[in-house]
């Protein structure tokens, strides 16, 4: 957990410089929010190669997610971004492979219950680099992931700092109300990995006087390659499937 903590705080001064040229654009002051329901079905293995699907029968579940945006007009301050996502899911499998986690020993043919709970929450400090119908932010994120693995009796915390680049687009349809759009965080490095990304087409009023509101649906995949001497589990997950979401801007 130290080599983690270290090149985390050597990568989120390399992000923070790589975006702090930019200038936060926004014309007025802005409060965006955002909830919504994620059909999240999850794939791949846990500790010992141990599969999801087939062996911990863990296939999916219904996901929550939100989040809210505040931009302002103040030229070199960073807009800032709060977000969290509740994902999570159980199943009882048969294992067909004999491996050891947190000092209990399970064998083949045996029959375990699973929790996997991967629920994280971002901050994000962006910038909006373009704002003309096409919009452009990019910014670091630091994710704090506040998850665990269960197999049978045994447990584990799969917990960490994470930072991560961020960037969103946003391409507005003209008199439509309409946009398509693209959002991700991304961090790489010594076979760890996270890539989180979502596009969504959506929908909002265009009343020109403050609120408006709108709907907007898409997928999104979140996948997860992280070393057990980071963030105490060894994991190569990936969770996906389609969103919607209901917006508001203040």
């Amino acid at each position: 957990m130290q080599r983690w903590n270290s090149w985390m705080k050597s990568a989120a001064f390399g992000c923070v410089l790589a975006v702090s040229g930019g200038t936060a654009q926004a014309d007025f002051l802005g409060l965006y929010v955002g909830a919504g329901y994620w059909n999240a079905g999850f794939d791949g293995d846990v500790v010992a190669d141990v599969d999801l699907d087939d062996e911990l029968s863990l296939d999916g579940d219904a996901g929550n997610s939100f989040y809210v945006r505040f931009e302002h007009p103040i030229p070199v301050l960073p807009n800032i971004r709060l977000a969290r996502t509740d994902i999570k899911d159980s199943g009882t499998g048969t294992l067909s492979t004999n491996f050891t986690f947190i000092g209990q020993t399970f064998a083949p043919s045996q029959t375990v219950a699973t929790d996997l709970d991967l629920t994280h929450t971002d901050v994000t400090l962006y910038y909006e680099l373009v704002d003309i119908g096409f919009d452009l932010d990019l910014g670091v994120t630091g994710r704090w992931l506040d998850g665990k693995v269960a197999i049978g009796p045994a447990e584990e915390d799969v917990e960490g700092l994470l930072p991560m680049l961020y960037a969103h687009a946003k391409f507005g349809l003209p008199f439509t109300g309409m946009y398509l759009g693209a959002e991700g965080n991304v961090i790489s490095y010594s076979g760890n990995r996270v890539l989180d990304y979502a596009l969504k087409v959506g929908w909002e009023t265009e009343n020109f006087i403050l609120p408006e509101f709108g709907i907007e649906a898409g997928y999104r995949r979140f996948g997860l390659e992280g070393d057990a001497s980071d963030i105490d589990v060894g994991v190569d997950v990936a969770v996906d499937g389609v969103f919607i979401n209901l917006t508001g801007h203040f």
